[in-house]
């Protein structure tokens, strides 16, 4: 179940953006999200799957650094609670963003049972897959909006999988059916020997 999050410490009054956050149950994980309704027209603006690399840094910080719709404020900062605002080039202007912690343990994002850790990519990617599929079941509203995956730095490479998941469970008439349209990577890791021999 979704909370909608009117308003957080550290930003002046209400948010001026529609924010919820919950978690989806995948086998014995549960999966925390941040889920940021479109700003534009969401019944018809895509949505976005985003989740980001290390592995296990906490996609909270593409919410907040890359593209949500708030940053920091650090000018005169002192210490303490940091303050935020708006940011008016964010990507919920035209795109919904669905943010998932993945893969499990990083962030809010945990398993009910130790031997669901240590994650592997493979692993990650059915996990993720699996997480938007029952999201999009319990949000029927956005399956016919073009659905785009975005992830960033490690996750470049469990991205691409599951891309290809998705793919592959459309072809197989898996139910219900996803309308992918492309995935977007921002500075991703493709080839993990190749990457850092190139580093050296």
């Amino acid at each position: 179940m979704a909370i909608m999050v009117k308003s957080i410490p550290g930003f002046d009054g209400d948010l001026p953006f529609k924010l919820y956050t919950g978690y989806v149950r995948v086998g014995k994980l549960e999966m925390f999200y941040y889920f940021i309704e479109s700003e534009g027209n969401p019944k018809e603006d895509p949505l976005l799957l985003w989740y980001t690399g290390g592995p296990g840094c906490s996609v909270f910080n593409a919410l907040i650094y890359e593209n949500g719709p708030l940053v920091f404020n650090y000018t005169g900062y002192e210490g303490g609670l940091p303050s935020t605002y708006y940011y008016p080039y964010s990507w919920t202007r035209t795109a919904s963003v669905l943010f998932v912690d993945a893969p499990v343990g990083t962030g809010f994002s945990y398993a009910t049972s130790a031997e669901e850790y240590p994650s592997s990519d493979l692993k990650t990617a059915a996990q993720v897959t699996e997480f938007l599929r029952k999201w999009l079941e319990e949000h029927p509203q956005f399956l016919k909006v073009q659905l785009f995956i975005g992830a960033d730095s490690y996750s470049g490479l469990t991205g691409t999988i599951v891309v290809k998941y998705i793919i592959h469970d459309n072809d197989a008439g898996v139910m219900p059916r996803l309308n992918l349209k492309g995935y977007v990577f921002g500075c991703p890791l493709t080839d993990e020997w190749k990457t850092g021999r190139e580093n050296l």
